[in-house]
């Protein structure tokens, strides 16, 4: 054990030492119990049982330890306390950030190693909290880049990489992405997302998405976990948003009645809106299904559909002819300023066409019938409400049928299917 000179020592710290404020106001004291060569972090403040007085066989007044005080400022402090010496103080105030008192100082030849116990204040106006750091951010980084913003036409691309900041390897690590329903891997690729890393070791993830409509698509953040000796770790990425720019057209058919006797009217309404952020050139048709003639308003359209656009539009047919009539989809074609192009179908329908002698007014169709006038849902959605749970029969759907599903590009191959089917249905009615 060194044995230190108290006037030194005395000298040297009373350089360091300010008179406290009696407003300053400080933190609860935390108590250490300090062994010869033990270290306390308390507040980022590093406090060292540097050394004690010699041991002697009794314990003696004049014990005293001497601390030593790092700060996260690369400030270096020391001092020696003692208690009930008159010489030395038993507390000391380091520029009224950080108090330290001594309780208790042990020495003497019957223990195995002399220690203190001390009392730490930081005060309120200087607190230096020491920062957590996860053992996930230790282990590994993650940097994600995203594209936030595109045309329909065009590509997000997604790029993030993950790094092994350890020397030792990762056995298992997982990436989790939940994409939303309306975006898809372009091109469409099978991504492994689980994987090891060696030391230092690096892995980079490389795709696109494209949006199948334009608008706003929330993505939540990247998660990466990492199994450590079983037990899971996991990380977190920020969320990010993916803004698509385009014209969003939407062609919308419904008739007045399904189920009409052989040279009824029937009235039809086309609801046609540009529901993007970019203006479109519109070219809608329709036509008149088999047996219908047109006995009022247009089966055309050209216009120019600006963003919020909407427009409906009517026209009145006859039906002349007996049976299952397949009704066509309505179609509008269009086209943006940046050559962006595309078409869209309306749903189709099964009209059912009497001769006046059946009975028409069964609770379907009055249900269904009611449906056909909201023109503010969609025709595609009949089986998601009551009348599936109500008539779950296939024999309560003899008198009719309703085509909920649409194909796209390949409308006009399903509308000849249906055309067909209905056809055969009609002869062997009759």
């Amino acid at each position: 054990m060194v044995t230190i000179c108290l006037c030194g020592f005395a000298g040297a710290e009373s350089n360091s030492d300010t008179s406290s404020d009696d407003d300053l106001e400080w933190l609860d004291a935390e108590e250490y119990t300090l062994y010869w060569g033990d270290e306390v972090n308390s507040s980022s403040y590093l406090i060292n049982a540097v050394d004690f007085s010699p041991s002697k066989a009794f314990d003696s007044d004049n014990d005293y330890v001497v601390l030593s005080v790092l700060t996260n400022r690369s400030e270096s402090w020391s001092t020696i306390l003692a208690l009930n010496n008159s010489d030395i103080s038993d507390y000391k105030n380091f520029d009224d950030r950080i108090n330290i008192s001594v309780l208790e100082v042990v020495t003497g030849n019957d223990i195995p190693t002399p220690y203190a116990t001390i009392s730490v204040s930081i005060s309120k106006e200087d607190v230096h909290i020491a920062p957590v750091v996860k053992w996930i951010d230790a282990t590994i980084s993650v940097e994600e880049k995203r594209t936030n913003e595109i045309y329909i036409d065009e590509r997000a691309n997604v790029d993030i990489v993950i790094e092994n900041r350890g020397s030792d390897q990762l056995e298992s690590i997982s990436v989790i992405q939940d994409i939303p329903d309306e975006l898809i891997f372009d091109p469409d690729a099978n991504i492994n997302w689980n994987f090891s890393l060696d030391a230092y070791g690096k892995r980079t993830y490389q795709y696109s998405l494209k949006a199948l409509k334009p608008g706003t698509y929330n993505i939540s953040g990247t998660q990466v976990l990492v199994n450590d000796e079983g037990r899971l770790h996991s990380k977190f990425l920020n969320g990010s948003e993916l803004i698509v720019h385009g014209p969003l057209i939407n062609v919308k058919k419904s008739m007045s009645s399904d189920v009409v006797a052989v040279n009824d009217v029937i009235n039809v309404n086309i609801s046609l809106s540009n529901d993007g952020d970019r203006a479109a050139h519109v070219s809608f048709t329709d036509e008149l299904p088999e047996g219908g003639v047109l006995l009022d308003g247009d089966l055309v359209l050209s216009k120019v559909f600006h963003p919020g656009d909407n427009l409906s539009i009517n026209y009145s047919m006859r039906m002349d002819k007996e049976g299952r009539i397949i009704v066509p989809s309505a179609k509008a074609r269009f086209i943006d300023s940046k050559g962006y192009e595309g078409l869209m179908y309306s749903s189709r329908y099964v009209l059912n066409v009497g001769d006046g002698s059946d009975n028409l007014d069964s609770d379907l169709d009055d249900e269904y019938l009611e449906y056909l006038n909201d023109t503010s849902d969609s025709s595609n959605e009949v089986y998601g409400g009551s009348i599936e749970s109500d008539y779950n029969n296939e024999s309560a759907f003899d008198s009719i049928e309703i085509e909920k599903e649409e194909h796209g590009l390949f409308q006009p191959v399903f509308d000849l299917i249906d055309y067909i089917k209905g056809f055969f249905s009609s002869d062997e009615d009759k």
